[in-house]
């Protein structure tokens, strides 16, 4: 039976969702014998993405002068990535963090998705959000000992070395892997799934659900995304100024108070971003150029196993070093020419790009795989899935 081109598009978005959920498919697959299938997952979507784009290709590509440029500059980073990395596995690792974000942005830019089929990709993350809150519940409820024996056999603290879940506490709570495998990862599937439910009336109360799979991940940049966009959602309406008036004169002596509460519990405490910036300013000894970066390869997670240039903990300094001050520029002009011409795009952006400055959003799989999907466009009492002839 032939499969219809507008379909691989399609399936590759629910299969970019559910590569998401490591500790699920870590479960599917090690009852099936070989749990390090799950692996495969998110190559298999992208390259299902790139399959599709090309056989549409042959129709027409929107390319700018900007894209040119951009991807122009990429391709010769590329380049010097082939001759700085020491084998494919990190030379994979680095080609992901750098480029699958841009490249899957570019063509989701140029895809129209019919409404009916996004929101069930909707469906689909608020089933995954549910079936997470249930883990982080199970997480609490058991402990982290009989918890990570329950789904792996085993219990190691922290980061297992093989399959790379990890638990922490925060306070009396466990950060829980839940089923995607991290509690940063859990906080950031939470909070773009909530921002993409934001953009269909039909979601606009059952959004809320993300919301407690975000609040008991304790991530506090996923917090910032959250709060920032809502912020500016909420005050960007003149009607709603008076509102943010009154709430300076009522609310400061109550956060006063709040954060007097609060911090005897250690729950705003600030030590993780001194810390950082102790970190920035004395361990991140890369002979990099301002201008070109030039050590893509040698920071991030190509670099796993020397320190903290391994993580770095920032998306900003992690692009800076890979391709200078120039391919910071670039990415920024890039993703703005990208972007849904709408105050809500516009707030997601703004969120993200200051959350950037505190995490390396590259480094998950979340983000690479979900983002994305902020800059496709969807069509409106539709018939076929795509504008286009097959």
């Amino acid at each position: 039976m032939k499969v219809k081109i507008k379909k691989i598009f399609y399936w590759s978005i629910i299969l970019q969702i559910l590569s998401t959920q490591g500790v699920l498919f870590f479960i599917i697959f090690k009852y099936l014998g070989n749990w390090e299938l799950k692996k495969i997952l998110h190559p298999i979507s992208f390259i299902l993405v790139v399959a599709f784009f090309i056989l549409k290709a042959i129709k027409k590509i929107k390319i700018s002068t900007l894209d040119i440029i951009f991807f122009i500059y990429f391709f010769v980073l590329f380049l010097v990535m082939i001759f700085k990395v020491d084998g494919l596995e990190t030379g994979y690792i680095v080609f992901r963090e750098v480029y699958f974000l841009f490249i899957l942005i570019f063509i989701f830019s140029q895809i129209e998705i019919e409404r009916k089929y996004f929101r069930i990709v909707l469906n689909l993350m608020l089933i995954l959000l549910l079936l997470n809150s249930l883990f982080i519940f199970l997480t609490n409820y058991l402990g982290p000992v009989k918890f990570m024996i329950m789904i792996t056999d085993r219990y190691r603290w922290g980061i297992d070395p093989e399959y790379k879940f990890k638990i922490t506490n925060f306070y009396k709570f466990w950060r829980s892997p839940a089923l995607i495998g991290d509690a940063a990862s859990v906080s950031y599937f939470s909070v773009i799934s909530y921002l993409l439910m934001d953009q269909d009336k039909n979601f606009n109360k059952i959004k809320y659900i993300a919301l407690f799979p975000l609040f008991f991940s304790f991530v506090r940049s996923a917090y910032l995304v959250f709060l920032l966009y809502e912020f500016l959602k909420f005050f960007i309406q003149k009607k709603n100024l008076k509102i943010l008036v009154l709430i300076f004169k009522i609310g400061i002596p109550i956060l006063i108070v709040s954060i007097i509460i609060l911090s005897k519990y250690n729950i705003l405490s600030t030590a993780s971003l001194y810390h950082r910036f102790y970190l920035w300013a004395n361990n991140t000894n890369v002979d990099y150029s301002f201008i070109f970066g030039a050590e893509i390869g040698k920071v991030g997670g190509g670099a796993r196993g020397q320190g903290f240039i391994g993580t770095i903990d920032s998306y900003w300094l992690f692009l800076l070093f890979s391709s200078g001050i120039i391919g910071v520029l670039l990415t920024v002009f890039f993703i703005l020419e990208k972007s849904l011409k709408n105050n809500k795009s516009i707030f997601i952006l703004i969120s993200f790009f200051i959350a950037g400055f505190f995490v390396n959003l590259s480094q998950s799989l979340v983000f690479l795989s979900l983002f994305p999907l902020f800059f496709l466009k969807i069509q409106e009492d539709l018939t076929v899935l795509y504008n286009t002839k097959e």
